[in-house]
């Protein structure tokens, strides 16, 4: 056996412990994807309210209401679909198992979270809270990617914590700075973690 071979054998062994201990199936163009609908979801809430009712809730009407839960169900379903597409692709590209264990344990840890977070959305909206909404979506999704980052790294503990932090600076602000900071998280974080590990694959790439 060559160096050659035994160089290719430990690459394999090294990645086989590193895709049974963490979950890196999710490539940057997932993320990157992530990011792009939530700009179109904060941009779509812009255009169906329209500054007036931005600045003055009470003016949001129930059908309004009714579009933003419709505009917002697409955003979360199509971010959703597009990242479980692009893991599947790499894990498939590198003869992995998109769903296994590992992800099982992941996502359904955090059933219970996005349980939470849909009663207290409709519980804040019953009770014409519609401002303080962005923030729990921001702090609990930000509470999510923490928890994540126990099986996948620390970029998902920083993305976490940034989430976290622009939730808390939501929940005591209003009108469009409420609507630009949600663009920022949904949106920016996004963005800039897709071309980190964009960054980083290419980086694996050239090796």
């Amino acid at each position: 056996m060559g160096i050659a071979d035994i160089e290719k054998d430990l690459k394999f062994i090294r990645q086989t412990m590193e895709s049974s201990s963490r979950y890196t199936n999710v490539p940057a163009s997932g993320y990157l994807a992530a990011g792009f609908l939530g700009l179109i979801g904060v941009w779509g809430t812009y255009l169906l309210l329209g500054d007036h009712k931005i600045l003055n809730i009470t003016l949001i009407t129930p059908k309004d209401i009714q579009r933003l839960m419709l505009l917002w169900l697409l955003v979360f379903v199509s971010a959703l679909s597009v990242v479980m597409f692009c893991a599947w692709h790499k894990a498939r590209k590198h003869g992995h198992s998109a769903w296994n264990s590992l992800a099982a344990r992941m996502f359904l840890s955090q059933t219970p979270v996005i349980f939470v977070a849909g009663v207290l959305s409709v519980a804040l909206t019953r009770e014409g809270y519609l401002d303080l909404i962005p923030g729990v979506w921001l702090g609990i999704y930000g509470t999510i990617l923490y928890s994540f980052s126990y099986f996948t790294g620390v970029e998902h503990k920083i993305e976490g914590a940034a989430f976290i932090a622009l939730g808390t600076l939501v929940l005591f602000v209003q009108g469009k700075i409420g609507l630009f900071l949600m663009g920022l998280g949904f949106g920016g974080i996004h963005l800039v973690a897709g071309c980190w590990r964009l960054f980083l694959e290419r980086q694996c790439y050239r090796k």
